[in-house]
């Protein structure tokens, strides 16, 4: 099978380390970390990667989406003429831990948790002694040494918002030195320090063409929508695949 891979980079490692086993090509397109922050931007960006990838020739068997709900940034993606198919996970920490389940059940056990991975901590602001300290001197030489700090005060509320961290222990390399990142990072935050280990089988799952339950297919000409009902997903704009909403292996091309 011939597919296209558009995924946050934050899941570069996971998933190339996924492709291999697979015996499939695929043309990866890997977006900057931090456009979840911006739904509505997610959703552009990663529509027009949609439409340059269904002009290859010969077509693609599939498009897959390494992105979970993401705020509601994949709400609303259009499938032309390639089926898209993405994890039903509310965001990438469900793909990192190997399953929604999983996700939520850290999730309904406890309150207040920020998750760090090799991803994140490569490419995403990493909250840290030395992260803030350059910051202070940065809005100190653009608003002066006072309004600095207020500012600085101001942005860090969101520490008080968080009790722990967990650090996703990567599946397919050695980390030693993220996960000290992140246990220094929890320190200067005052969080509780955790780990727990990744499971790259969602992730391998995605790109073996065969695709479960676990994952929305939506057909050419549908809208991915969200689902109220659990599923987090449902494929939109005409009447849905039976297959859609149950668990049967979908599988695309040859």
């Amino acid at each position: 099978m011939r597919m296209g891979l558009i995924a946050c980079e934050v899941l570069r490692q996971e998933l190339s380390a996924a492709m291999e086993p697979c015996g499939h090509t695929f043309f990866p397109v890997w977006m900057r970390q931090g456009l979840h922050d911006t739904p509505d931007l997610l959703r552009a960006q990663v529509q027009t990667e949609i439409a340059r990838l269904e002009q290859a020739e010969p077509p693609l068997d599939a498009i897959l989406l390494g992105y979970g709900l993401c705020g509601g940034g994949t709400a609303g993606l259009c499938a032309g003429n390639v089926p898209l198919v993405l994890p039903r996970t509310d965001d990438c920490i469900g793909i990192l831990l190997g399953s929604q389940e999983r996700y939520l059940s850290f999730f309904h056990s406890r309150s207040g948790i920020y998750w760090f991975s090799t991803g994140w901590l490569t490419f995403a602001d990493t909250p840290s002694e030395s992260y803030y300290a350059e910051k202070l001197r940065d809005y100190a030489a653009r608003f002066g040494e006072e309004d600095a700090r207020w500012l600085l005060a101001e942005e860090n509320r969101w520490i008080s918002q968080y009790q722990s961290g967990i650090y996703i222990r990567s599946p397919v390399g050695e980390d030693t030195d993220f996960e000290q990142q992140a246990q220094e990072a929890c320190a200067f935050c005052g969080w509780a320090f955790e780990t727990t280990q990744g499971d790259n089988r969602l992730a391998g799952r995605l790109l073996s063409g065969r695709w479960d339950g676990r994952f929305l297919v939506c057909p050419p000409g549908c809208r991915v929508e969200r689902d109220w009902d659990g599923g987090i997903f449902r494929a939109g704009g005409r009447q849905e695949n039976e297959g859609d909403s149950k668990p049967e292996v979908v599988e695309v091309g040859q």
